[in-house]
C-alpha cells in the first residue's frame, strides 16, 4: 500500500512540472517564442511537428478566429493530453509546422540523458555551429520532451535554451 501512495504523489509531481512547463512556453508571444511540440495529421503527414508558440496561435487565430486566452486554454488541454491536431496541406507550411524526422543520431544521444544531450549539441545555452535542419527539428523535439524550453534568439538567429531551465 505504502509502494502505491509513494508512486500517486511521483505522477502528481511529474504532472506539476509539466503543468508548470506547458504553461511557460504556451504564454511565449515573443517574435520568436518558445516552441511546442506535438503529434498532426494532414494529407501529406503524420507525425511530430514542432512549431513556435506564437506561429500556433496565429493558426488557430486565422484558421479559428480564436483569441490569446481561448488559444492558450485549448493549446493547454491539447498538449497536456497529446492531442493530434488535424491540419490540411496549405496551413503545415503556411503556419510554419516544423517536421520532425527521426535522425538516429539525436535519438541516441538523447537516450543518454539530458546532461550529455545538452553537452552534445549546445556551448553553453546556444546551438553549437554545424547543425543541419533535420537534427535541429529532433534537437527541439527532444528539448521539449525534456521539459526544456527553447527558442530561436531574436539577435543571433541561433537556437538557445531557456536560461531558467539550466
Amino acid at each position: 500500500m505504502k509502494f502505491f501512495i509513494v508512486l500517486f504523489f511521483l505522477m502528481q509531481s511529474c504532472n506539476i512540472g509539466s503543468e508548470k512547463f506547458i504553461k511557460k512556453v504556451i504564454s511565449d508571444f515573443d517574435r520568436y517564442s518558445f516552441f511546442v511540440s506535438l503529434e498532426i495529421k494532414s494529407p501529406d503527414y503524420n507525425g511530430k511537428v514542432v512549431i513556435e508558440n506564437d506561429d500556433l496561435y496565429n493558426y488557430y487565430n486565422i484558421t479559428q478566429d480564436i483569441d490569446k486566452k481561448t488559444y492558450q486554454e485549448i493549446a493547454y488541454r491539447m498538449l497536456q493530453t497529446k492531442t493530434t491536431l488535424t491540419i490540411n496541406k496549405e496551413d503545415l507550411a503556411r503556419f510554419n509546422f516544423l517536421i520532425v524526422p527521426n535522425d538516429k543520431s539525436v535519438i541516441d544521444n538523447a537516450q543518454k540523458g539530458v546532461e550529455r544531450f545538452i553537452a552534445t549539441y549546445f556551448n553553453g545555452r546556444v546551438l553549437k555551429d554545424n547543425i543541419s535542419d533535420n537534427e535541429l527539428y529532433m534537437i527541439i523535439y527532444q528539448l521539449y520532451n525534456f521539459k526544456i524550453a527553447s527558442k530561436i534568439d531574436d539577435e543571433t538567429g541561433y537556437l538557445v535554451i531557456d536560461k531558467r531551465d539550466l
